[in-house]
């Protein structure tokens, strides 16, 4: 099955597509210093739920740029119904081939490191993207400690500690602002989201040549969450500002 396909299917369904709340995507919003007038960039910008957020609440305006045709229809749906259609667009493409016309004020990608390949790499994308005071905000999983046992960091080689982030930053020329922790009941809701839309999709599809494929896929990430991701794996939004030093 086309990964594009496979995202549509088990988390299209979802407002946030990432284990995460809508005060929580406020709260980032806040100290990243969003407010009237200012001009967002979202890398991997799914449904459009994150933008029609800070533009109701903080007015902000800017654009979405997301790769599935889908959720761009999703996303422009959220954000006409919002009356925000006028600051806000959405554009479908692949992030990687987008260049600004001028520099943003902020530039985010919520789950969407993957884009870029890692959170390294998203970085250095989004700082391309914003001016010399320019504010990023990027939500990515993480290790809960570095003493992750071998064989589950081996399954997720891009996957950085809280430290190893820290010093990303850092060495970018940037601070840390904020840290916006996702809590258990956040994970616990995002993945049964995710069963439940498989489960609802094997349901709807009894004979589909992908059906041993989902089967599967449910499977492995249920093995996964249950065997170790509760315990190791965690998700942040990381609100990174220019360096003061």
């Amino acid at each position: 099955m086309d990964k594009n396909e496979l995202v549509s299917i088990t988390q299209g369904g979802l407002a946030i597509m990432n284990p995460t709340t809508p005060a929580k995507v406020l709260a980032a919003g806040k100290a990243a210093g969003l407010r009237e007038g200012s001009r967002v960039v979202e890398v991997g910008c799914g449904n459009g739920t994150i933008l029609d957020l800070w533009g109701r609440e903080y007015g902000i305006s800017g654009l979405g740029i997301e790769a599935r045709e889908d959720a761009c229809t999703r996303a422009e749906e959220a954000i006409r119904s919002s009356g925000l259609s006028e600051r806000i667009a959405v554009l479908c493409m692949d992030a990687r081939d987008y260049a600004p016309d001028e520099p943003f004020d902020c530039a985010a990608a919520i789950g969407a490191s993957h884009i870029h390949g890692g959170f390294s790499a998203t970085l250095d994308a989004l700082l391309g993207l914003v001016h010399d005071e320019g504010t990023i905000v990027i939500g990515d999983r993480c290790w809960r400690s570095d003493r992750v046992p071998p064989e589950f960091a081996r399954e997720w080689p891009d996957v950085l500690t809280g430290y190893e982030i820290l010093s990303l930053a850092r060495e970018a020329g940037l601070d840390v602002a904020a840290v916006v922790r996702s809590s258990a009941d956040d994970w616990d809701r995002y993945e049964s989201g995710i069963w439940q839309a498989v489960l609802s999709w094997l349901g709807d599809h009894p004979d589909h040549p992908d059906r041993d494929f989902m089967t599967d896929y449910l499977h492995r990430i249920q093995d996964e969450y249950f065997g170790y991701g509760q315990e190791q794996m965690g998700w942040a939004m990381y609100v990174l500002v220019p360096g003061f030093w």
